[in-house]
């Protein structure tokens, strides 16, 4: 009965992710019609694509994730986790990972990040990610949505453009976070 119910969640997770991607790509291509700005959920495919994109051992990149292996150790494997990429003009230009809370009544922003060489995305990126785990946590009836581990770089730039409020241990802020309305 527990692996049964497993599946239950699990798919009512997916189905939510979805649900929460198709609506954005129609605000997106609402907001934003100059851009050909497209969301997908990564998959096996598109987890390999982003090892070409974002190439673990590239010295330029901020960040040292490795999107695939990342995939397939957690997307794959915990059923409360999810990916997805933002491709503009069908070039990809971000990736984003997050998980469901449910006991935490939370949706998480795990890990971002954008390819340099779409400018167009500069500072869409996280704009996009946290309307997504806004509209995931509503979709979800989820009271949070927090941005974990933050770029201290940008810990600013998220509370000044998306209301986040910052929770620090000692001088380091380990998440931004957002209520969301009843």
């Amino acid at each position: 009965m527990a692996e049964e119910e497993q599946r239950d969640d699990k798919g009512i997770l997916r189905e939510a992710c979805l649900a929460t991607l198709a609506a954005m790509n129609e605000m997106l291509a609402d907001e934003y019609p100059d851009l050909d700005l497209q969301l997908a959920m990564v998959g096996v495919q598109e987890a390999k694509q982003l090892r070409k994109v974002f190439v673990p051992s590239d010295q330029e990149r901020m960040v040292d994730w490795d999107w695939e292996q990342l995939f397939h150790k957690r997307v794959k494997r915990d059923r409360t986790a999810w990916m997805f990429l933002v491709s503009v003009e069908q070039t990809h230009g971000a990736v984003c990972y997050g998980t469901i809370g449910v006991d935490d009544d939370c949706v998480s922003i795990e890990r971002l990040e954008r390819n340099t060489e779409v400018p167009q995305l500069k500072g869409l990126a996280a704009l996009i990610a946290v309307q997504y785990a806004a509209a995931l946590a509503t979709y979800l009836a989820l009271g949070e949505v927090r941005v974990c581990d933050p770029d201290p770089a940008l810990v600013t730039f998220y509370e000044q453009n998306f209301g986040l409020t910052r929770h620090s241990k000692g001088k380091e802020v380990t998440y931004l976070s957002k209520k969301m309305l009843p």
